[in-house]
């Protein structure tokens, strides 16, 4: 790090060494001392064998045999002699070390002020050795017993002030605390300097018997050695590197696993990235230093989402927020993904995290209700990192929080879904928790190959739940003059009265209105097709248009497919699942609305608009969007109604569909109730007086009759009930979301009514229209079709007979089955 990425703290440090360093330099060179030519050849041999030096795993820091000439010169020449030496050998060290990692590309590798602080350290190292070595030397211990204790303090000493004042610098540049830069190279140094001690002393005593030429043969044994020390260092370097390498590919190949979920879900991509980034921050903060301890936070971080592979994808990918049931499926994937991982023997513990990374602080999550402490710290941490990314993230069904919001939010929360000591601890370092979540470097583009918009928010989300349409649909028709002209054109064209029009035409009509009511960069029509199971896109509107006519989209799936099939409008997403089936290039769009073109509960296709930019559909324009899609359904079904009859599925007298749409659509709608939860009320209802009517007044009235109650009961019922003239004088309905008392209330309410209806039959005979209705509800009395026809026959007949009691005056009062 350069001079100005230091730390004030750090700055300050190193100002203090250079400031202590320079008298300690004088007092060693105002010492006795000899720069005779002995000193001079041994200055020049320890410059060389300073070259052969190792760089400590983890640490900035060398190791070099030059040490022992600095301790030998500091014998025999004195502190001025052995801090040249020192000073020489520290440059020769440092610049061996450089030139083998970057060969001559030196530009921007020598640090002035690192280089400072290593001659200041060898002040503060030479004259703390020489005190120690003169002082111990001095003391009346016989020889060769002072020497030797000499040597040890000057070892020790060296030991204390080389790596103290390292590991204070070590700790400013790496951001650690002292202690654990300090014990890393303990074991190492302090050999080090006691083998270097202990050889410079042998070599003094030859030195003293057999003179300088006593280098020429402990030079190279001593090389020998430093090779050798050398060569079980670079075997431990080469053993942590490919430790290193496995965790790295571990937590690779665990990502590249939990991108299964990414996948899946579009709508949360990146989360688990943010989510890992997160995590490993807060446990840092939490005081959590053990390596382990944060491999297992950021690969739990990553996988805690796994086991949502399990989850259906129409509901991770629903756009709306999830109903009771659809939740209670959520929930199952702390447990499915704990299951899928434990038969994975992880090296540290990934599976309690996982597992519980949904419980609550005060015993209310799941999946095991656990309390407090009992959540392990890591699940802790990994719950309250989850909720802040969901919180702060742009979702389908709502905007993202504010900073302040999600302060109070998780201040709320304290105590009781999350740790008050985490919760507290996040808050208090909420700043550095953001830094390292926007830290995160996401590809540009994600694993569907769509580019990513990592600025996109949503400042608007409509809330899709909460609409109020009387003031919704008020604002977008109180518009300008303009506006008004193409609505009211949009309205008389539906209901004008065409008998040749096809799909297409209409479509291009509503599609020029469009072009006035909305801006976009391309609109398409997609028609349906129930035999295939599909929409297809018939015509297309806009500049960008071009490539999308003929797209056909599976129904229930895409977001047009969903749409269409589910008969609920979305604004404002990303339309990319549309266009992954495109040739390329695809589709660049990135907003979307889409509405469905539904009537009379009857799946007709829908209507997308896009735009390639990021600029959100307005609520007004989008109820103009839905204002058209229903006008457009009006002269649409009428064209569909040809082809339904073409395939004998609607009856001809009361233009309402037969029995075979009864037997068709019946499994897909007990489905829906099934999947959802709620009941389904089947009513049988008899006319009771038909034959009577075709006895007296002849057949024709008897049809007449017959169509007149199918008008009356269809316009009686709701939108979404499905209304079947199932035999000659019998209609059947369902009704769904219905109760039973529900159903009792409609029964009256339409016996009531036909019991007083007059229907003239001829001239200014007028007559009743009775009905009897028998009543079955799903899944109560039956779990398929044939089961609720028996029941509701049978009900329908006991009711026949009651009324007729009644008439009679048999009875007087009616009881309820």
């Amino acid at each position: 790090m350069r001079w100005q990425q230091q730390s004030r703290s750090c700055q300050v440090y190193l100002l203090a060494v250079y400031l202590v360093a320079i008298p300690v330099a004088l007092l060693c060179f105002k010492a006795k001392n000899s720069f005779s030519l002995e000193w001079l050849l041994l200055t020049i041999i320890s410059l060389f064998v300073s070259t052969i030096n190792i760089r400590l795993p983890k640490l900035s820091a060398l190791i070099s045999m030059g040490d022992v000439f600095v301790i030998l010169v500091l014998m025999q020449f004195g502190p001025g002699p052995a801090l040249t030496t020192y000073w020489i050998d520290s440059a020769a060290a440092i610049g061996a070390d450089l030139f083998r990692r970057h060969g001559f590309n030196l530009k921007g590798k020598i640090v002035a002020h690192r280089w400072a602080f290593n001659i200041a350290c060898c002040a503060l190292s030479v004259w703390t050795m020489c005190l120690l070595y003169k002082t111990i030397g001095n003391l009346p211990l016989t020889y060769p017993v002072n020497l030797i204790a000499a040597l040890f303090a000057v070892a020790i000493g060296w030991f204390f002030i080389n790596t103290g004042t390292l590991s204070v610098a070590l700790s400013f540049w790496l951001n650690r605390s002292f202690w654990s830069v300090w014990r890393e190279g303990t074991i190492l140094y302090l050999l080090n300097f006691l083998g270097s001690a202990a050889a410079a002393g042998l070599i003094s005593i030859f030195y003293a018997r057999a003179g300088f030429l006593i280098f020429v043969l402990s030079v190279p044994l001593a090389v020998v050695l430093f090779q050798l020390y050398h060569f079980s260092i670079e075997k431990y370097e080469q053993a942590q590197k490919h430790i290193a390498e496995l965790n790295k590919l571990y937590l690779q190949t665990v990502e590249a696993l939990a991108s299964a979920v990414d996948a899946k879900d579009r709508y949360t991509h990146g989360h688990i990235r943010r989510v890992q980034a997160y995590a490993t921050e807060l446990a840092t903060r939490m005081g959590v230093k053990d390596e382990k301890e944060l491999l297992a936070v950021q690969a739990g971080a990553l996988l805690h989402d796994i086991g949502k592979i399990a989850i259906p994808e129409y509901i991770l990918n629903k756009p709306t927020v999830l109903t009771e049931t659809e939740y209670e499926k959520m929930k199952i994937h702390p447990v499915v993904g704990a299951n899928m991982l434990s038969t994975i023997e992880f090296p540290y513990a990934v599976v309690p995290m996982v597992k519980f990374h949904h419980e609550r602080w005060d015993g209310n999550g799941y999946p095991d209700r656990l309390k407090g402490e009992e959540i392990p710290l890591n699940a802790r941490i990994l719950s309250l990192v989850d909720c802040y990314d969901a919180l702060t993230t742009n979702r389908p069904y709502r905007s993202p929080m504010d900073r302040e919001q999600v302060i109070q939010f998780f201040h709320r929360e304290s105590g009781r879904a999350y740790d008050p000591a985490v919760v507290q601890t996040f808050i208090d370092n909420l700043g550095q928790i953001e830094a390292a979540g926007k830290a995160v470097p996401l590809r540009s583009t994600d694993v569907w190959g769509i580019n990513e918009d990592t600025d996109q928010t949503n400042t608007s989300a409509r809330p899709l739940e909460r609409v109020q349409p009387i003031v919704a649909y008020g604002k977008a028709l109180n518009a300008g003059s303009d506006i008004q002209r193409e609505l009211y054109s949009a309205f008389e064209f539906a209901r004008a009265d065409f008998q040749c029009l096809t799909p297409t035409e209409i479509f291009s009509f509503m599609g020029r209105r469009l072009e006035g009511l909305v801006g976009f960069d391309a609109a398409v029509f997609y028609s349906a097709d129930l035999a295939q199971g599909t929409i297809n896109a018939t015509h297309t509107v806009g500049q960008e248009s071009h490539g999308l006519k003929g797209l056909c989209l599976p129904l229930e799936q895409k977001l047009t497919g969903w749409v269409a099939a589910n008969n609920q409008s979305l604004c404002n997403l990303p339309p990319f699942p549309d266009f992954l089936k495109c040739a390329d290039p695809q589709p660049t769009f990135q907003i979307s609305a889409i509405v469905p073109l539904n009537r009379y509960n009857e799946v007709l296709g829908a209507i997308s608009l896009y735009r390639k930019d990021q600029s959100k559909f307005t609520e007004e324009e989008f109820r103009r969007l839905e204002i058209v899609a229903s006008q457009t359904a009006i002269p649409l079904s009428k064209c569909r109604k040809e082809i339904d009859e073409a395939h004998l599925l609607v009856d001809p007298l009361t233009n309402l569909p037969n029995g075979f749409q009864l037997y068709l659509m019946f499994d897909q709608v007990v489905t829906d109730a099934t999947r959802y939860e709620y009941p389904l009320a089947l009513l049988s209802i008899n006319m009771d007086q038909v034959k009577s009517i075709r006895h007296k007044w002849g057949h024709m009235s008897g049809g007449e009759a017959i169509r007149v109650v199918g008008q009356y009961l269809h316009k009686e019922l709701r939108e979404t009930d499905l209304l079947i003239r199932y035999a000659a004088e019998e209609f059947i309905a369902v009704s769904s979301r219905m109760s039973r008392d529900g159903a009792e209330n409609l029964k009256s309410r339409i016996q009531n009514e036909l019991d007083h209806f007059r229907f003239a039959v001829r001239g200014q005979t007028e007559i009743s229209l009775p009905v009897s209705i028998g009543i079955a509800i799903f899944p109560n009395d039956g779990m398929d079709l044939e089961s609720l026809l028996f029941v509701a026959d049978s009900h329908m007949r006991q009711d026949r007979e009651l009324r007729s009691a009644v008439q009679r005056g048999t009875r007087s009062t009616r009881t309820s089955y």
